[in-house]
């Protein structure tokens, strides 16, 4: 199901905020990041002068937080305060000067991206990356999507090997040997008229999944691709789209759980950069545990829950994307279970090659802002799913 929030808890609120017990705190992954990196010596120093460690014991809190315990470090005094017995509990002083640490963390990073220009800089986030392939967070710089080519398109800019063999010879040539360049030039574009219309053959002749002479020929009617009729028809049991260059038959139904909700929150007030002018739509994905359908790699057995946090500029474009993603989650196309490409787990919530910005800052490398193609690209991966505009 797809719901709606009109506001957003404060950033302070959902950047840190006490946990379940006096020795937990729940910390905005994207903060705890910073305290781990940037903020090291801050970490240190607070756990050296009270005498605790710092440590996640949970992820994927509820607002993409992480749950932090403050442990007291054996032969040292718990608490930070005299009268505290060594191993007892975290006095609320400790805990509240921790939380004023990570709120000093926080104000540190809205410095560093931008300062006054933001009435808020920061949301809590899943993590500085996702994924990924598979679009979980993860600090490992990973270089940014680059956009799909169908095989036609990728035949089309590339160079044939005749002509890629002319083009050196004739820049090792000298000036006086001009004539002799133009006969290479000119038997380069023969040999690559030659080996058009010689491949132009050959497709139509042969079957482009089986690699053999064409049976029964059947023709797609929309992209005009044609293919023996028993290869297109194992084709689409696996999926409904031509294999060459992906157009899409019908609608496209995934193997996204079914007891998932997506939520939209706006937040008028923070900007992303790239977007300046445009508030910022939240998109939070939540799923409870649950046992695996036919659909699934292992049937009947349990996956856990997870909740995933996504950011899109409130713009026309950030709208008409959100719209895109609404429709494919309502197919089941965002999300799949499998193995996680992050954490290497089994059974688990994965994201379905729909990417997401996880991140409000950090840019591609961070699955974050700015990413000036973004949205174009988003777009296209919907589109090879069948979702468009129209």
């Amino acid at each position: 199901m797809v719901g709606s929030a009109n506001n957003f808890f404060s950033s302070d609120e959902m950047s840190v905020r006490g946990g379940q017990g006096s020795d937990e705190v729940l910390v905005s992954q994207a903060v705890w990041d910073y305290l781990a990196a940037a903020g090291q010596p801050w970490l240190i120093d607070f756990q050296d002068k009270q005498g605790l460690s710092a440590g996640i014991i949970r992820r994927g809190e509820r607002g993409g937080c992480c749950a932090v315990r403050l442990r007291p470090i054996e032969g040292s005094r718990s608490g930070g305060g005299p009268g505290m017995m060594e191993e007892g509990p975290i006095s609320n002083e400790t805990r509240k000067a921790f939380i004023d640490l990570c709120r000093c963390a926080r104000k540190e990073m809205s410095k560093q991206d931008g300062g006054p220009k933001r009435k808020r800089s920061l949301l809590p986030c899943v993590g500085v990356g996702v994924l990924e392939g598979d679009g979980e967070g993860s600090l490992l710089p990973t270089q940014p999507p680059q956009p799909r080519r169908s095989q036609r398109q990728q035949q089309r800019y590339k160079k044939p090997a005749e002509e890629e063999a002319c083009v050196v010879l004739s820049n090792s040539t000298s000036h006086n040997e001009s004539g002799q360049r133009k006969m290479e030039v000119s038997c380069s574009m023969m040999a690559s008229s030659h080996n058009q219309s010689h491949s132009e053959a050959d497709d139509y002749t042969s079957c482009s999944i089986c690699m053999g002479d064409m049976v029964e020929r059947t023709t797609l009617e929309r992209c005009g691709h044609a293919f023996c009729r028993l290869c297109l028809d194992q084709a689409f049991k696996v999926k409904r789209a031509c294999p060459v260059c992906r157009q899409v038959y019908g609608q496209l139904i995934g193997t996204q759980p079914a007891t998932g909700c997506m939520m939209v929150e706006r937040d008028p007030d923070l900007e992303l950069t790239g977007h300046e002018g445009y508030g910022c739509i939240c998109i939070i994905y939540s799923f409870p545990p649950g046992l695996q359908a036919l659909e699934h790699p292992n049937p009947g057995v349990r996956y856990p829950g997870t909740d995933r946090v996504a950011y899109l500029p409130d713009s026309p474009e950030g709208n008409r994307v959100l719209g895109l993603l609404s429709r494919a989650f309502k197919q089941r196309l965002i999300f799949t279970i499998g193995t996680s490409m992050t954490t290497g787990m089994h059974n688990v919530i994965t994201w379905n090659d729909i990417h997401h910005k996880t991140s409000l800052w950090g840019g591609p490398h961070c699955f974050g802002y700015p990413d000036p193609t973004y949205l174009v690209r988003v777009t296209e991966e919907l589109r090879e799913k069948g979702i468009t505009a129209d």
